[in-house]
């Protein structure tokens, strides 16, 4: 009865019930939980304005508590506490015990944790700390928005506007304060439409778009009337029901002395089946919900598994496919460059009118090409056959050069060169940066050596030349960017992915005794 009469409104009604409840606990000695009877007590002592009984029946409720869980209590205690502090515009101190329920709230219920977060924000908001404030509305909002929580919403978007505004962000006030009318507008309760139609008019006055001003003004007052009239109905509505309860208990009182002469006993019994067979039904009924619940969601977990497995084996496909794809993209890039040189060479033949070397040398390339045509379906070539490539390009820049340089290819015995594969011409940018810019600035004796071995997990490819060394050589470079070096260290970036270690070495050769440069470069055989 006691709730009843709080929900209809009539709060002094509501608490005679209340205390004429607590009374007979008291007077029997019943074995009765009385925590939460002083917790809506407590509550509608708040309502009624009387902050000292509200805060009295909160720690009744704490100390007669009798239960194995109290800190659930604890927690609404303190969110009760806290929204009186808050209505009283004691804003810091509410901040207080709001930021204190969090960790609860976040434990045991994503709804009372929504509404936490948008309390939060709205102290933060009248307390001037606007970046807090966002940071919890848009918080609060997040869970709304997965549970679907209308009203609250409503309100975070009614409090975004409002914080939007007192930072002077008009526009982005205006679209919160749109979604705002839109999300109560589903609701239809008048008295949200009233305030969101009033912040509405403060926002567009701002901004001094008066027509709009002036429509948001007239919706609010047109909303205040019928909230008046609301309320009037309500005000009759609890007169009618205070009208039929009174009613009822002068019937109670002319059929008392019919009542008395019943079988007490009988009339127990009579209570205590009835009470059992309501029991029963609602435990039978409880049961079946959560059994059903139990099974919808073991359902809707194996599938959300199944989903979960099935985009993971996507992802690495997907990312197993883009790695091919950046490899192919990088060898074809390499390809071109490679035969954009020759070509060069064979141009540089012919402008020397040396017809026979031009020949020989377009003899030998058209052999080259052939081969690199042939392998242009593979990302990776078989060592021998890469090897083989190298040769017959360091044969080409040899004829090239009149040959002005030397070379020599070791291959370790260890090494099975037909048992691994490399990157195609990942080596050759390097052995054309020996030969053009180490060999050919020398004077006298120049030599070029290219070796493969074995290193266990990898391949070592070591490229020495006793050219002017690496010093005069980056000086004697101009500023153009060459184009089969930067794709080369994209491949070997793309290599690390195998390895931990460095896969490329540069050194310096240049001493009393020798000049020159000494390229390592590991390649790793998975």
């Amino acid at each position: 009865m006691g709730i009843v009469y709080k929900r209809i409104g009539d709060y002094p009604t509501s608490k005679s019930y209340y205390l004429k409840g607590l009374k007979l606990i008291d007077s029997l000695d019943l074995p009765y939980n009385t925590s939460s009877n002083y917790l809506n007590l407590g509550v509608l002592y708040d309502l009624l304005d009387d902050t000292e009984k509200a805060v009295e029946s909160y720690e009744t409720a704490l100390k007669v508590y009798k239960g194995s869980d109290k800190s659930g209590l604890e927690n609404t205690v303190l969110s009760n506490l806290a929204v009186m502090d808050y209505s009283n515009k004691e804003y810091g101190k509410a901040l207080e015990k709001f930021l204190k329920t969090v960790e609860y709230d976040k434990q045991h219920n994503s709804i009372d944790l929504s509404n936490t977060y948008s309390n939060i924000g709205f102290c933060y908001l009248y307390l001037k700390q606007y970046d807090k404030a966002e940071e919890y509305f848009f918080k609060s909002l997040d869970l709304a928005n997965q549970l679907s929580i209308k009203h609250q919403i409503a309100i975070i978007n009614y409090g975004l506007a409002d914080l939007k505004l007192k930072q002077n962000r008009l526009n982005d006030a205006a679209d919160y304060s749109k979604k705002n009318l839109k999300a109560v507008t589903e609701i239809g309760s008048f008295d949200l439409l009233r305030e969101a139609h009033q912040k509405a008019f403060e926002i567009y006055n701002t901004k001094k778009q008066y027509p709009e001003a002036i429509e948001h003004l007239n919706q609010s007052m047109a909303y205040t009337d019928s909230l008046f009239n609301e309320t009037k109905v309500k005000e009759l509505q609890n007169l009618q029901v205070k009208h039929d309860v009174y009613l009822k208990d002068r019937e109670i009182r002319e059929n008392k002395l019919e009542l008395t002469l019943l079988n007490t006993r009988v009339e127990q019994n009579r209570k205590r089946t009835l009470y059992l067979i309501i029991i029963s039904a609602l435990s039978l009924f409880s049961a079946s919900l959560l059994y059903f619940r139990y099974n919808a969601k073991k359902k809707s977990n194996a599938i959300l598994s199944e989903k979960n497995r099935l985009i993971s084996e996507q992802r690495d496909t997907i990312g197993q496919m883009n790695r091919q794809l950046e490899k192919r993209m990088l060898r074809a890039q390499m390809n071109p460059h490679f035969i954009f040189n020759s070509l060069g060479s064979i141009q540089h033949l012919i402008s020397t009118n040396d017809k026979k070397g031009a020949l020989t040398y377009l003899s030998k390339f058209s052999k080259l090409l052939r081969q690199v045509l042939e392998s242009s379906v593979n990302i990776s070539l078989v060592l021998s056959e890469e090897i083989e490539l190298l040769k017959i390009y360091v044969e080409l820049e040899a004829l090239r050069f009149d040959h002005s340089f030397s070379y020599q290819f070791e291959i370790d015995e260890h090494l099975d060169i037909d048992a691994h594969e490399v990157p195609m011409l990942l080596v050759q940018p390097y052995i054309e940066n020996a030969i053009i810019h180490g060999l050919m600035p020398k004077e006298g004796n120049k030599e070029l050596k290219v070796s493969f071995s074995d290193k266990g997990d990898d391949i070592e490819c070591v490229i020495e030349d006793n050219g002017v060394g690496l010093t005069q050589t980056e000086a004697r470079k101009s500023n153009r960017i060459s184009r089969g070096m930067s794709i080369t260290e994209r491949r070997i970036q793309a290599l690390k992915q195998h390895s931990a270690q460095q896969l490329v070495k540069i050194e310096n050769l240049n001493d009393e005794n020798r000049s020159g440069t000494r390229v390592t470069i590991v390649i790793p055989k998975e």
